[in-house]
């Protein structure tokens, strides 16, 4: 069956009570005090159901005392019955209502004039209807449908029934993913035997009895020992369904009304969110850069600051993007309505959408943050995706956290991002976290500069050591995430920017080019060591009547690098042959006798203990043997 959540609003005493009782049987009045004034206080709920539809009912509080509690019960309604008395027509309350179901989103309603049986004069009923319609005027109530009805004779209750049919009939679904299960605390209490029970409206997702859940803000991790919907258990609920849930092991202390109870790790705790502030045109005040407010959201209310992103001034009307820097933690989402309220005098003075649940703290009046904000606002999934990857930077993002700021399911989250991929506007890293093209980008550029300096210092150098690499890389760049460095670095391989070649990068175009002169001295310095074999000469000693010192240097670098000669240390450079031949007598006699002494060694290649030592100790910091006591083994 489809889930519908329907909700009342209007003025004080217009009927809305009465209204629900004669739709649905039942009283939503349920405080002592509320018997006594004849008002509705708390938020009260009643339930029908009616061909296909589970019709959830939302009495708010019409009273001006009590619309914080009318906002706590607002979150999450499909369609609105705007409630006008017919025997004093449209009211204070009956505006506010009105604007701020405005801005919470709502799409559908019907004008519902109640105590029909009250009223004869002709001309003030329809002086009543003219005044509603001049009010809804530009609003998503402009040309709602219009019932006239009576709840102490039943006078049309029954043609409002079906009336709210065919207004619901073509309401979206709400998202039942099981990861997205949210549910905004509105009521909390205790019942003998079974312990505390909180309710709400279920937003989006589903959850079981048995799941483990988490309340937020306080991060009190609990289980669901029981979930009943129009006051029967039931195993599951899903989304757009006043829920009750009873959490095992959890103190009526423990949870509050404006708390949010979630999958762990699902939602983020935030001291500020970017918002689109969107103001009332009938206000006689202004909003000034760092206002104090009332902020209202789901059932959770919170004081912050309104921080102006692009002007000084907020004047009545106006929309524009702002920064809510909170005095408590919110856990709230992209696209989730709320309502503000001046701290004092406290009076609905707009609302609006969050954009960011999550953002990084802005300075105003930069370009920059305007332009992605527009984006949040007005851009598609799939936009907003690439700019979250984008925003992430170097810290990267998983799948899953992508999906909780978009509010999406996984599912829908990786369907998005197979087509960001497709299209090079984000890539996967091994481990599977995601980083946007851009910042490959810039890791190229790096890339470049690094290497064509190298180049350049050391034209006969076939490339920098790989380590060096990756350390100037990341120094660079300023990362610390090793994993990352590495992943970038294939990247770029990959891509054609760089060339790895054993220890060595290079950018992929450059080619060792030797002078004759060069090439010379390097054909000199290859049979000096060739002919020196296992008793090597010293670097000093290779340099000697040699007029370029430097450069006969970086000769000796660029024959490491090749291969020709390898670098025991900064005293020894050794003939690459010689010293393969060196590698076959250690790792044979290794394999026949399980081990090598330095002398044996020294003996087999015939040469002095220096030398042998100096080669010894080479391939033990190349963990390719290992000395233990007196012996070496394979590393």
């Amino acid at each position: 069956m489809k889930n519908i959540i329907v909700g009342t609003a209007g003025h004080v005493d217009h009927g809305k009570t009465w209204l629900i009782k004669a739709l649905t049987g039942m009283d939503t009045d349920r405080l002592k005090e509320e018997k006594k004034r004849g008002i509705t206080i708390e938020n009260g709920f009643a339930d029908f159901e009616i061909g296909d539809y589970n019709i959830s009912i939302i009495d708010v509080p019409g009273h001006e005392k009590f619309i914080r509690n009318m906002l706590a019960g607002a979150g999450g309604i499909d369609l609105v019955l705007l409630v006008i008395g017919m025997d004093e027509g449209v009211m204070p309350q009956t505006v506010e209502h009105l604007h701020i179901l405005s801005k919470l989103g709502i799409e559908k309603g019907i004008l519902v004039f109640t105590k029909r049986d009250l009223v004869e004069d002709e001309d003030w009923i329809e002086l009543v209807h003219e005044d509603a319609r001049e009010m809804t005027a530009g609003t998503f109530l402009e040309g709602a449908p219009e019932i006239e009805v009576s709840a102490a004779d039943g006078y049309h209750i029954e043609d409002l029934r079906q009336m709210i049919i065919r207004e619901i009939d073509e309401t979206t679904l709400k998202n039942q993913a099981e990861e997205l299960f949210r549910l905004p605390i509105d009521r909390v209490f205790t019942i003998a035997g079974y312990g505390t029970v909180i309710t709400g409206t279920l937003l989006e997702g589903t959850i079981r009895v048995g799941d483990e859940v988490m309340i937020y803000p306080e991060g009190t991790v609990t289980k669901v020992r029981n979930v009943q919907v129009h006051n029967e258990d039931v195993e599951a609920a899903y989304a757009g369904q006043r829920t009750a849930i009873n959490l095992q092991g959890l103190k009526k202390d423990d949870v509050k009304r404006g708390d949010v109870l979630a999958r762990p790790g699902s939602l983020k705790n935030s001291m500020m969110v970017d918002i689109r502030l969107e103001l009332f045109e009938d206000i006689d005040r202004e909003v000034l850069n760092n206002s104090r407010v009332h902020f209202y959201c789901g059932a959770a209310e919170a004081v912050g600051k309104v921080v102006l992103l692009d002007r000084d001034v907020a004047e009545p009307g106006d929309v524009c993007y702002a920064q809510m820097r909170m005095e408590d933690p919110l856990c709230v989402k992209r696209n989730d309505r709320f309502i503000v309220r001046f701290y004092s005098p406290v009076i609905t003075i707009g609302g609006g959408r969050i954009l960011d649940a999550d953002p990084a703290k802005h300075k105003r009046n930069r370009e920059n943050v305007l332009e992605e904000l527009t984006i949040l606002d007005t851009g598609s999934d799939r936009e907003i995706a690439a700019l979250y990857v984008r925003q992430a930077g170097w810290e990267l993002i998983s799948d899953r956290d992508l999906a909780m700021k978009l509010r999406l399911s996984l599912t829908e989250t990786e369907s998005i991002l197979k087509g960001l991929e497709k299209d090079g506007v984000i890539r996967r890293m091994p481990d599977g976290r995601l980083i946007h093209e851009d910042f490959v980008g810039y890791a190229a550029a790096s890339s470049k500069s690094i290497l064509e300096d190298y180049h350049e210092k050391k034209r006969i150098s076939p490339g920098m050591g790989a380590e060096e690499f990756r350390s100037r890389l990341a120094a660079e760049l300023r990362i610390s995430d090793g994993k990352l460095v590495a992943g970038l670095i294939g990247f770029l391989e990959q891509d054609g920017v760089i060339r790895i070649e054993g220890k060595t990068v290079a950018l992929a175009d450059f080619r060792v080019e030797y002078t004759p002169e060069m090439q010379k001295i390097r054909d000199q310095l290859a049979e000096l060591y060739a002919s020196k074999g296992f008793e090597m000469p010293t670097v000093e000693e290779a340099l000697e009547g040699q007029k370029d010192p430097v450069n006969v240097r970086h000769i000796l670098d660029a024959m490491a690098q090749d291969g020709q000669l390898v670098r025991l240390d900064h005293t020894y450079y050794m003939d690459g042959g010689c010293f393969r031949r060196a590698l076959d007598i250690v790792r044979k006699t290794i394999a026949e006798k399980g081990s090598i002494t330095l002398a044996e060694f020294r003996d087999s290649v015939g040469t002095t203990r220096k030398f042998a030592m100096a080669i010894l100790a080479y391939m033990d910091n190349e963990r390719i043997t290992r000395l233990v006591g007196d012996e070496r083994i394979l590393g």
